[in-house]
């Protein structure tokens, strides 16, 4: 039997035993905490999902070293940071060995812009996991990435980081109109460079791209994209993204493990004030906001908080609750519904 069946098997066992647990009032911890940890960055992407908001400050170093601890003691499992570009932090090394030190695995998000000769050997040691983002052969790259040297920086940072013998290198590429043409030779690039996982996303209704609807694919070219994935998702390593939510009958030929959205269940963010939401493609609004770390402790905010996914509140929208798959979907992903986008099932898939 195909590992997506067992996975499946595994997924539903886990949505009894955490349903049983919160009727009754308890709440396990998250698997994962992922660290927002700046707006600034030095690349201005097309399809970039963050704003860049301005706050006043960003999270001190000791204040992000007291949550580390909070966690660590929580039994929380993974710390991640993201953003913004993370490496812009002068205080990320810091903050990672100590979570290093307190027995939580961790991982990284970045450009890549930022890895070098001086910095790859302790990146290497203290993230368990690198994500480095990469969307197309060095032109198209480029162009998306809006810097000339964007491809260069991301193709040394990965060789840097296999050379020190970072324990897991993650291709993410975000698939738009203007790289989809390009998906055979961004694979090969991918395949040669070694990594352990290639992680393909779709954009997202927010920042930027709120306001340039032409950063969709077409259905088109969204089933060229399925239709790339089935046939290549093994020997490539591919991992299909989890923001386009269910994908019907196409979901089991493009993933090894059926969609679940973790957010409230598994994981959650803290932002760069300290709010705490689901994800960090979640925007800064009043909706997602569960709490903020400055006011209340971590864990308390994820026990009383995360109700809208808990309760399932996807049901209360009628086609949600008359379709076949919403026991599969639970509602997708919560921010593709921020410009009342129809869901992938209907909006492709059917």
């Amino acid at each position: 039997m195909s590992s997506y069946f067992f996975s499946k098997i595994k997924l539903i066992g886990f949505q009894k035993s955490f349903s049983l647990s919160y009727e009754v009032g308890v709440v396990p911890p998250p698997k994962f905490v992922i660290w927002d940890c700046t707006r600034r960055c030095n690349l201005n992407c097309e399809h970039c999902g963050a704003k860049k908001e301005k706050y006043s400050t960003e999270l001190p170093t000791q204040q992000v070293k007291n949550l580390v601890q909070r966690l660590a003691d929580y039994k929380v499992k993974y710390f991640v940071v993201t953003g913004g570009e993370p490496l812009l932090r002068q205080d990320l090394f810091e903050i990672f060995s100590f979570a290093k030190e307190n027995g939580l695995k961790t991982g990284l998000a970045t450009n890549g812009f930022f890895v070098n000769e001086n910095n790859s050997k302790i990146i290497a040691k203290i993230f368990d996991s690198i994500q480095v983002s990469l969307d197309g052969p060095q032109e198209v790259h480029n162009k998306i990435r809006v810097n000339k040297e964007a491809f260069q920086k991301v193709i040394n940072a990965i060789n840097l980081l296999r050379k020190n013998k970072c324990k897991q290198i993650t291709v993410s590429s975000v698939i738009t109109p203007s790289n989809i043409k390009d998906l055979e030779k961004l694979g090969e690039i991918v395949k040669k460079l070694g990594v352990d996982i290639w992680k393909i996303v779709s954009v997202m209704p927010i920042g930027r791209v709120e306001q340039n609807d032409n950063l969709y694919l077409s259905q088109q070219e969204f089933l060229k994209l399925l239709n790339f994935i089935k046939e290549n998702k093994n020997k490539l390593k591919i991992e299909f993204g989890e923001n386009l939510g269910y994908l019907g009958n196409y979901d089991k030929e493009v993933r090894n493990e059926p969609f679940f959205c973790p957010v409230g269940f598994l994981a959650c963010c803290v932002g760069v004030n300290g709010d705490v939401r689901g994800c960090p493609e979640q925007p800064d609004v009043q909706y997602f906001k569960e709490g903020n770390i400055l006011d209340k402790d971590f864990s308390e905010i994820w026990k009383s908080g995360f109700k809208k996914y808990r309760d399932k509140e996807f049901l209360q929208d009628e086609t949600c609750s008359k379709c076949k798959f919403k026991n599969d979907c639970n509602g997708g992903c919560w921010v593709m519904k921020l410009k009342n986008i129809n869901c992938s099932v209907r909006r492709y898939c059917l």
